[in-house]
């Protein structure tokens, strides 16, 4: 069984996809995804989005809270965005935004990427003013390294991530019982959590018979842990994601 351990609603995707093939998949959060749009707010972000030339986006969960908003769909329907990963950019596509193709896969290539875009004669860089929606907590800072290059940038936040502050019976039972084989985790602060709500249970030495999949080396490495054995998924493979959670899983 693989454990999915991606926010809702993408875990839950992921887990239906995978159902289709005939692979069982559970989805377990180890963090919620909380708006923090207010009616307060709303009126100065929608000023903020209608002013911006581009968006910048480093996950979905950015894109879903915003699609979710109605006030605000006119203003960004359109819109030109850089986005971090294909299912971000298709996501946005999906949104009605205009995805700029960059293919990256982390925030420091998507800043150097949009750099260099910008860069291009018929691109206005002085022109150019960008708006990065971001959650509350992230891991390398896009507006910093745009500002030094002088590129027009501001940052708003509209969600925050929840840690789960527990596990359910049924989950506790399936690892206890060593029933997942394979556990997904796309980001270090989702695996940082993974270890410490595992740890509070008495259930982390499980996690030496678990294969995990993960984003990238450094992902993996963020803590210090040995699984049986590290796979890497390539999020920006465009439309091959399920296919390479199908193989790795496959694979005997």
């Amino acid at each position: 069984m693989l454990l999915i351990l991606r926010p809702a609603p993408e875990g839950e995707h992921d887990a239906k996809q995978l159902s289709e093939a005939g692979i069982t998949a559970y989805a377990l959060p180890m963090l919620e995804i909380q708006s923090t749009l207010t009616d307060e707010i709303m009126p100065a972000l929608a000023a903020k989005i209608e002013q911006a030339t581009h968006l910048i986006f480093t996950s979905q969960q950015a894109i879903s809270i915003l699609s979710q908003s109605t006030r605000l769909n006119a203003i960004y329907r359109g819109k030109p965005c850089f986005c971090m990963g294909y299912a971000s950019a298709a996501l946005a596509q999906q949104s009605k935004m205009a995805p700029i193709d960059t293919a990256c896969q982390t925030a420091a290539e998507l800043a150097e990427a949009i750099i260099a875009k910008l860069d291009q004669p018929s691109a206005h860089r002085r022109d150019a003013h960008l708006l990065w929606l971001s959650g509350q907590q992230v891991h390398y800072d896009i507006q910093q390294r745009l500002l030094t290059a002088h590129i027009q940038t501001e940052r708003d936040v509209i969600y925050k991530a929840v840690k789960r502050a527990s596990l359910s019976d049924e989950a506790i039972g399936l690892i206890r019982t060593g029933q997942i084989r394979h556990v997904l985790a796309l980001s270090a602060r989702t695996l940082e959590h993974f270890q410490q709500l595992l740890t509070c249970y008495g259930l982390w030495h499980h996690h030496a018979q678990m294969h995990l999949i993960a984003a990238s080396h450094k992902m993996a490495e963020s803590i210090d842990a040995t699984f049986a054995m590290t796979h890497y998924v390539d999020m920006t493979a465009k439309n091959r994601y399920i296919h390479q959670l199908i193989d790795i899983i496959n694979t005997p």
